[in-house]
């Protein structure tokens, strides 16, 4: 279906213009549409789906995701604040922290992507939903997108439609072919659904559990409507059978399914990114591989990567060379802040997942003796650390709990 608010009269016959087109919106790129819109860019978002729509996810929104929000969104949406952690090894042994302070906010993707989604429509953004079929075409210097009858031509497409992405799949397929041959590429899976659970934990608590699931974890993040959001994710190599090993997670917490049965989704695997390849594209969220390695988070790096190829187009738009090369120049921008900021970071987390998932009894005994450890754990949630800090804040207590202090005469500590 096409909004109401824009293309209505546009001729089938007649191809429109825009700066940029935005495939897919989602977090990504409903946050990347309205701050295009805001910065005077002319921009079109096109999604397959019709909204509200329904989403396999688990819907923590981490602390840090909140900075690069609209102004007040959570405060219209029903969200259950997190502040603990409650830390289980296959099923049994326990730990519990309460950090004091919000570490994450639990909603429903179907309600908070269409309040992204409204925000955009309220800027002014020209919408398409419904939108079934759309094949991609790179045509000299733009881009060319038929859907249906209908045409539209773009400078810059910014493809925020996912770890299958369409985009991806018309304009690159050679990136698609190398992840699926690849298989230090291919994708992680998860499997996800609502439950009930039998014996509620604390809501301001999330629960994590190591050892259950080979090479990954188990979560249930609690909902304001008393559901329950369950999944389980493997990361050092893809689950074979995800929903089995679901299943075994429900029955560990004594959880009922929701009537809205089970979700398998794949998780982009950071490592098969392919960024640059063409020119003018960027490729943001899950169709750029940006979901955390380490504990599969994906909505707050779909907001930034929205956020950072929009400022990146209208930074390079308004510079004063201006000219034919902005896609060019702006792509280029956002790669680099990609190879800065996130892949560094993004290959400390692996090794992380690495260790921690591979030896999960080993990190579930260092954090009962240390129960600092899990407030560095935390401390990623509220992006007051990144994975290389994190890491070397494990490297620097283990050596102090192994090695002898010296203190000179005076008591200080050397």
């Amino acid at each position: 279906m096409i909004e109401t608010s824009e293309i209505t009269g546009q001729k089938a016959s007649r191809p429109l213009e825009v700066e940029v087109l935005v495939v897919g919106l989602g977090p990504a790129g409903s946050t990347a549409l309205r701050l295009l819109v805001e910065g005077g860019v002319a921009a079109l978002g096109v999604d397959r789906a019709d909204f509200p729509r329904e989403k396999p996810c688990g819907g923590g929104l981490s602390a840090r995701t909140l900075p690069y929000l609209p102004s007040n969104l959570l405060d219209e949406l029903p969200h259950q604040t997190t502040q603990g952690i409650r830390l289980t090894l296959r099923g049994t042994r326990e730990q519990r922290q309460d950090f004091g302070r919000p570490i994450a906010y639990q909603v429903r993707r179907d309600q908070f992507d269409l309040a992204l989604l409204n925000r955009a429509r309220g800027s002014g953004a020209q919408i398409m939903t419904g939108v079934r079929n759309i094949q991609l075409f790179r045509r000299e210097h733009r881009f060319e997108a038929k859907m249906g009858e209908k045409t539209v031509l773009a400078r810059a497409v910014i493809a925020a439609d996912g770890a299958t992405s369409k985009v991806l799949r018309d304009l690159d397929p050679a990136s698609m072919t190398e992840a699926r041959d690849n298989p230090l590429l291919r994708p992680w899976t998860s499997a996800e659904g609502w439950a009930s659970l039998r014996d509620p934990i604390d809501a301001r608590y999330v629960a994590i559990d190591l050892g259950l699931v080979a090479g990954g974890y188990a979560w249930s993040f609690p909902k304001k409507d008393s559901l329950s959001g369950l999944g389980v994710a493997g990361f050092l190599k893809p689950l074979v059978d995800p929903r089995s090993v679901f299943a075994r997670y429900l029955e560990s917490s004594q959880a009922d399914l929701d009537g809205g049965g089970v979700f398998t989704w794949p998780l982009p695997n950071f490592r098969s990114a392919r960024h640059g390849r063409i020119p003018g594209l960027f490729l943001v969220g899950d169709a750029g591989g940006i979901v955390d390695p380490f504990l599969g988070e994906g909505i707050y790096y779909a907001v930034l990567s929205g956020t950072k190829a929009a400022e990146a187009y209208i930074r390079n738009r308004t510079a004063p060379e201006g000219g034919p090369d902005v896609t060019l120049r702006s792509a280029r921008d956002y790669v680099r802040w990609l190879d800065r900021e996130i892949w560094p970071d993004f290959r400390q987390g692996s090794r992380l997942a690495s260790t921690i998932y591979r030896f999960p009894g080993f990190f579930f005994a260092l954090t009962g003796r240390y129960p600092k450890l899990l407030e560095l754990y935390a401390s990623i949630l509220t992006g007051d650390r990144d994975y290389r800090s994190f890491s070397r804040d494990i490297i620097l207590r283990a050596l102090g709990k192994l090695l002898p202090i010296r203190r000179p005469a005076d008591g200080r500590l050397l």
